[in-house]
């Protein structure tokens, strides 16, 4: 698949890398995580476009090297929801009785936007994959 490269001229991707569309990177997702078509097609679809946003990539122009980031990512989101259900519940890591106050366990890894949204070490990851806005 031909798309514009990092000058924003046509041509092949960096690396002479393949390219996937939306709906292609969707179906190896979900296929190669052994899901059934369609069980969760939204949150792949919000991880597929999240990534494109912050690389600003086309949705018809998807390298196929990310694949591995996002199916992590998924993956991550799945084990996280299955563990300990949908949504975020944060650890506790005090509780004081005199004054009522809560304490909340803050690491990188157990952050809503670490979980749910790209963390520091996903955008390390995309950062090579980054385009220049304007250059779709």
């Amino acid at each position: 698949m031909r798309c514009l490269n990092l000058f924003g001229m046509p041509g092949l991707l960096q690396n002479k890398e393949a390219a996937m569309t939306f709906s292609e990177m969707l179906e190896t997702v979900e296929k190669n995580l052994e899901l059934a078509a369609g069980e969760h097609k939204l949150l792949i679809s919000d991880v597929i476009r999240m990534v494109c946003d912050y690389c600003n990539l086309s949705e018809n122009c998807i390298p196929d090297i990310l694949e591995p980031v996002i199916r992590k990512k998924v993956k991550g989101i799945l084990n996280y929801e299955e563990a300990n259900g949908t949504g975020y519940h944060p650890e506790v890591a005090s509780i004081k009785e005199g004054d009522g106050s809560i304490t909340w366990v803050q690491t990188d890894g157990n952050t809503k936007e670490s979980i749910y949204g790209l963390s520091s070490s996903d955008k390390a990851a995309l950062r090579r994959h980054r385009r220049l806005r304007g250059y779709d």
